[in-house]
């Protein structure tokens, strides 16, 4: 699947050629208006726990024109391009355990999966899911580094705020004293906001800043794009209190105005470690014989959208490493064992739910 190109925005051959392999494996997939895939399978068993598996078929760039180079222990792209198992290898994970699926004949209640575009450019096609699409009682997203058996239990909420900055043209030679810098209000505010890293949960950027159109004009327009992220919604909404503070006081010192944009981008998730969804996660791990950890994120990604619609939702470990990257790789023991490990989920997760119910 790598060799298919499928960067954001376009998804379409690798949505066909997945929408092939579904059918082959006894799905019935359909198509949303956003291009994202969605598939039901219902099981023999009259009951038990619905289970949602997602992964995004769109990938970063260079990730054209991959070739793909399979060593001792592991496979790597030549060098020129990205990998792509960020997020082939959960696409290729969730297929083999629909084989797995067939070849082994578990019984299960529901399997529902949804594959979306455009995640690695804002998370597009999760936040055109409806909940209906979503609802589970388990939802578990193959998109995180790390080996199979680690989970992510915790990621942050993300504000992105865009500031336009107004200030006044002049000439800069004949009559600056009659125009107001945008570019500077922009610093001055800027400089005024803590940014980094700012403690275990909460980070913030300022990612871009466009203005100005000659040396000899005084700016009259920036524009600043921040954002600010914190598993802390408090700490969150200081971050951003501070943020909105720093751009209108400057503009007011230095005579100018600032027009704000405010978005939302996803929730924070936090799921407990005792937690139903957890405690499935280890006993799968632990029939696989695997190491369970349970980390946090300083990302979002679909898990982001997909819980803050009251799923119980954790991202798992897949085995792909300096994703983003040239030297992108995934081992050749974390793509056999993949499958096996949500298989394991599947039964853990039945397993769980009959001993609640019996008790």
């Amino acid at each position: 699947m790598v060799r298919i190109n499928s960067t954001s925005g376009h998804e379409a051959a690798i949505r066909q050629h997945l929408l092939g392999e579904l059918r082959r494996l006894g799905c019935r997939p359909s198509v949303d208006k956003k291009g994202n895939i969605h598939a039901v399978l219902t099981g023999a068993l009259a009951h038990g726990p619905t289970i949602l598996f997602n992964a995004h078929m769109d990938t970063v760039v260079p990730g054209e024109n991959v070739r793909p180079k399979v060593l001792s222990d592991r496979i790597v792209s030549d060098g020129t391009t990205i990998l792509g198992a960020d997020d082939k290898a959960g696409l290729a994970g969730i297929l083999e355990m629909l084989a797995l699926l067939q070849e082994k004949n578990v019984l299960f209640h529901k399997i529902k999966i949804i594959l979306t575009v455009e995640e690695e450019i804002g998370l597009r096609g999760a936040k055109a899911l409806l909940f209906p699409a979503v609802r589970a009682d388990y939802c578990f997203v193959l998109d995180s580094d790390g080996a199979v058996g680690s989970i992510v239990n915790q990621s942050p909420a993300q504000e992105v705020l865009t500031f336009k900055v107004r200030g006044k043209s002049a000439h800069a030679g004949l009559n600056p004293e009659d125009g107001v810098n945008a570019i500077k209000i922009a610093g001055l505010a800027i400089s005024q906001i803590p940014s980094g890293r700012l403690d275990g949960e909460t980070t913030a950027n300022v990612g871009s800043v466009r203005g100005g159109t000659a040396s000899n004009i005084v700016p009259d327009e920036t524009i600043v794009v921040t954002e600010a992220r914190s598993r802390s919604e408090k700490k969150l909404q200081k971050q951003v209190r501070g943020m909105l503070h720093a751009f209108r006081s400057a503009a007011k010192k230095l005579g100018g105005s600032v027009e704000i944009e405010r978005r939302r981008e996803y929730e924070a998730i936090k799921q407990p470690k005792n937690s139903a969804i957890v405690r499935v996660t280890k006993i799968a791990a632990r029939r696989l014989g695997l190491p369970h950890t349970v980390a946090s994120s300083g990302g979002g990604s679909d898990a982001s959208i997909i819980f803050g619609y009251g799923v119980p939702t954790v991202g798992l470990g897949i085995g792909m490493e300096n994703v983003h990257s040239k030297q992108e790789y995934i081992t050749l023991r974390n793509l056999t064992v993949l499958p096996q490990y949500l298989l394991a989920l599947l039964e853990a997760a039945h397993d769980y739910e009959r001993r609640r119910r019996s008790k």
